[in-house]
């Protein structure tokens, strides 16, 4: 009720309606930054899933303006370069300046 009741977020101590805990990941999906994978050469009928993991340090509210600064890493191969991973590590900033989270993911390639 929390993410969608704003009397209900309030009643329990929230300034507002909270994001839920992975929406940073859909919000970081929404707007990539253009061409990253293009100019590594990812092909993305060969990408899966790595993994992904999160670090909060604040609370992020429905409303808030928030800014994704992404880096790239790490990049490195396995199995003789049948399979290339890329690090992406991005830090999560609210309007305010105040750090909110860190987001870490990595995706893999398989090469032919």
């Amino acid at each position: 009720m929390i993410y969608t009741d704003d009397s209900a977020a309030r009643d329990a101590g929230f300034r507002g309606l909270p994001l839920p805990p992975t929406f940073l990941f859909s919000l970081e999906l929404a707007n990539p930054p253009s061409g990253w994978r293009e100019d590594l050469g990812i092909v993305t009928e060969r990408i899966l899933h790595g993994e992904q993991s999160f670090t909060y340090h604040r609370m992020a509210y429905a409303g808030d303006v928030l800014h994704f600064r992404t880096t790239i890493v790490d990049i490195y191969d396995k199995k003789n370069g049948a399979l290339e991973f890329v690090v992406r590590e991005t830090q999560v900033r609210n309007q305010d300046d105040e750090h909110v989270a860190d987001l870490r993911s990595v995706l893999v390639q398989r090469n032919a």
